[in-house]
């Protein structure tokens, strides 16, 4: 009877350690980031590119369970797109092939990043304004800091033959501007995004279209009010694209 009894026992021990081993914490990663891309965009015939214009690779973080960032794991990438516009490597090199969008997924084990879109497109030549209009800034005469003017600084990024460049990063400065009143922590006259929100940097869209508004809220005006003057330019490869910086002026109106 002992040695059944010894018998169960060991199968149910069997059992248990069969168990405790299915419930342990998987290997690899428990979490990854987005995909990373150097750059919003890749030229036809040549390979993705950081800020700086040397040649630069996709990439994806891992984490372990407690947060802590993995350093020895290695991301495979998947373009999922039929007749792609552009190739990736098992490095993560994106080439250029022709003008379009592809997505591209990363992957670090079983986990996968949602697709990112990248656009292939002609290298950039020339920046230019949106319009050679000379656009005034109205803004309505108020104590109120609610109230604001708006303009709009648009640029167009192409190539040689006129066609936009797309996903190519404008950066904008408002290099002078109506003084703020001092007692102000909020500047006067800014660039905005879309919604409003302070903002120096856009990345032109597929027609090669970039935009920043110059705002005016004329309750936190200090002193004279004439114009502001706004620059904006980009580059390709580490140089400037001619003939970055531009300069736009808009008169400002208080009305």
């Amino acid at each position: 009877m002992i040695p059944r009894i010894a018998t169960i026992l060991a199968v149910i021990g069997a059992v248990i350690g069969v168990a405790c081993v299915d419930m342990s914490a998987p290997k690899g990663p428990a979490s990854i980031s987005a995909l990373q891309l150097p750059s919003p965009s890749v030229v036809i015939g040549d390979v993705m590119r950081d800020s700086t214009g040397a040649p630069a690779k996709l990439s994806v973080i891992a984490y372990d369970a407690n947060g802590a960032r993995l350093t020895d794991v290695s991301p495979q990438f998947f373009v999922t797109d039929t007749g792609a516009v552009a190739t990736v490597d098992l490095t993560g090199t994106v080439t250029g092939t022709k003008a379009g969008t592809v997505h591209v997924v990363g992957q670090v084990g079983t986990l996968q990043t949602p697709a990112a879109t990248i656009f292939v497109t002609v290298a950039p030549k020339l920046i230019a304004r949106a319009s050679t209009k000379v656009d005034t800034l109205f803004a309505p005469l108020s104590a109120d800091t609610i109230h604001r003017g708006t303009a709009a600084a648009g640029v167009t990024v192409s190539g040689d033959t006129g066609v936009g460049a797309a996903g190519f990063i404008v950066k904008y400065a408002l290099v002078y501007g109506p003084p703020t009143n001092p007692t102000s922590k909020t500047p006067a006259v800014f660039l905005a995004d879309d919604q409003g929100n302070p903002s120096t940097v856009d990345t032109t869209d597929a027609s090669g279209h970039a935009s920043r508004s110059v705002v005016v809220i004329t309750g936190l005006l200090g002193g004279k009010v004439d114009s502001a003057v706004v620059t904006a330019q980009t580059s390709y490869k580490g140089a400037l694209v001619s003939p970055s910086p531009i300069r736009i002026v808009f008169p400002i109106v208080i009305k």
